[in-house]
Formats: structure tokens, sequence, C-alpha cells
């Protein structure tokens, strides 16, 4: 499947979200559930929501058409919750 940069800035950030929701998840596993690491893990995954909406549908949400600071921001964001994640 060929995306376009927009749909790959939401598919960027909705990577991100996943891999910082599975982290929260994680830390509420570790130390339970406190105020901070639950807000996380909500905020997280309306972060996901909101940009699983921006892949499906890139012309409901807008984002940069090409390749620009913010999509390389993106993109780096989920690269490094990525790395993150695993270290």
């Amino acid at each position: 499947m060929d995306f376009t940069p927009r749909q790959t800035f939401w598919l960027a950030l909705c990577w991100l979200g996943v891999a910082q929701s599975l982290n929260w998840g994680l830390a509420i596993l570790r130390v339970g559930v406190w105020p901070g690491n639950a807000a996380a893990l909500a905020g997280s995954g309306l972060l996901t929501l909101v940009a699983a909406v921006g892949v499906l549908r890139p012309e409901t949400l807008g984002g940069p058409t090409e390749r620009s600071a913010p999509w390389v921001g993106a993109v780096a964001a989920a690269a490094l919750a990525t790395v993150a994640l695993l270290l």
C-alpha cells in the first residue's frame, strides 16, 4: 500500500500513541494506578484514536502534504518511542 505524506504523518502519530499506550499500560501494571499514569494512558489512547482517523480519512484532519518539519518530527517521535519501548 502506498501512503501519501499526510497518511504517513498520521500513521507515525498513531504508532507513537500505540507505543506510548503500551508503555504506560506496563507502568500501571508495575506500580499500580496513579492519577498521573492513568491520565498519560488516557491521553496516549486519545492520540491513537485521533491519529487512526487521520490515517483512514486524512482529508478530514488535514496534516502536512509533503515531507516538512512536522512530518519529520512525527516520524522521528514514533521511531524514538519504539526504541524507548524496546529498551
